[in-house]
């Protein structure tokens, strides 16, 4: 990550620790929140984690191609029930989209540049469906494990997710996965087989929560997804002989495979058999996201006095 990031990421940190600390110096009360439910709209700031694009140097996982020049708008809807005060059942929707080019990455440096001289680019819709645990740890640090009004959180559970990878050709954009551009489903390649649009997924979560009133809260975070694929942009391994395409495509699917398996700005380098891809790592994307909650259950109190429901739910004085 170049310096610029740096500096704008730890500046966004400082805000929200500085911030939650404002906010708890200003409130000491305990929060009852058992038995009720919540309906949450979420937006966010999403980014693609994979092969194409990224930072200089050599491509890697986590944060380290994390830049601002990729990020793309999140929606998102979602239900929670509290079961008890210290954690929430929650099932939801989000749609947003993903895109990453190897023309972004500034630097020509040797590690850099074959990404550089790869020349490909993409992009893809999302479409999420998940149901996940949130956690509040500080609660067990309270009396009858209510909750304050701040309250920092951390969310696991498993998803669901649709994509679908496009290139741009002729100003038209193309679905990727039908042209098997790395030879998937090829007899000659019988170890890729041809990649799902619709996989599973890992959704993990940490962040902080507000409790506005006794109607509204407020929250902001971030969210990592543990993926099974490394097609998300379509590219993993090597490239292949594009006579192959003839063999196996239509003639219309044959000549748009021959123009998208290869952009490169060093035709002459590329060959069957030569890395297009780090294969080791799964294509990820990472969600910075704030959302406003509105609870359902009008007539339950927010405040419970001087007493605070057990983790059964009975009252404790």
């Amino acid at each position: 990550m170049n310096q610029s990031n740096n500096r704008k990421i730890v500046l966004l940190i400082f805000s929200i620790v500085s911030f939650c600390n404002y906010l708890l110096a200003q409130e000491d009360k305990l929060i009852n929140v058992y038995g009720r439910s919540e309906i949450t709209a979420e937006l966010g700031a999403n980014n693609f984690l994979g092969d194409l694009g990224g930072n200089i140097g050599k491509g890697g996982p986590f944060l380290k191609d994390f830049t601002f020049k990729t990020i793309k708008p999140l929606a998102g809807f979602s239900y929670a029930y509290y079961p008890q005060n210290w954690y929430q059942l929650k099932i939801g929707f989000n749609f947003s989209s993903v895109t990453g080019a190897d023309s972004l990455i500034s630097a020509t440096g040797d590690l850099a540049r074959w990404r550089i001289y790869r020349n490909l680019s993409f992009k893809s819709s999302i479409f999420e469906a998940y149901a996940v645990g949130q956690f509040y740890p500080l609660t067990f640090f309270t009396p009858g494990y209510g909750m304050r009004r701040l309250n920092p959180f951390i969310e696991a559970g498993i998803g669901v997710f649709h994509f679908n990878p496009q290139s741009q050709l002729n100003g038209e954009w193309i679905n990727l996965q039908p042209l098997h551009l790395e030879g998937e489903g090829f007899t000659e390649y019988a170890d890729r087989k041809p990649y799902k649009l619709t996989q599973l997924y890992l959704p993990v979560s940490a962040g902080f929560k507000y409790y506005l009133n006794n109607r509204f809260s407020a929250s902001g975070g971030i969210t990592f997804r543990k993926t099974f694929t490394d097609y998300i942009d379509d590219i993993s391994t090597t490239y292949i002989d594009p006579s192959l395409f003839d063999k196996y495509l239509s003639a219309d699917q044959a000549l748009l495979a021959k123009q998208l398996y290869s952009r490169s700005l060093r035709p002459d380098k590329v060959k069957p058999g030569i890395v297009k891809a780090n294969s080791s790592n799964k294509d990820t994307y990472v969600t910075i996201f704030v959302s406003i909650s509105m609870y359902l259950d009008k007539y339950i109190p927010f405040y419970y006095g001087g007493s605070m429901r057990r983790r059964d739910g009975s009252l404790s004085y």
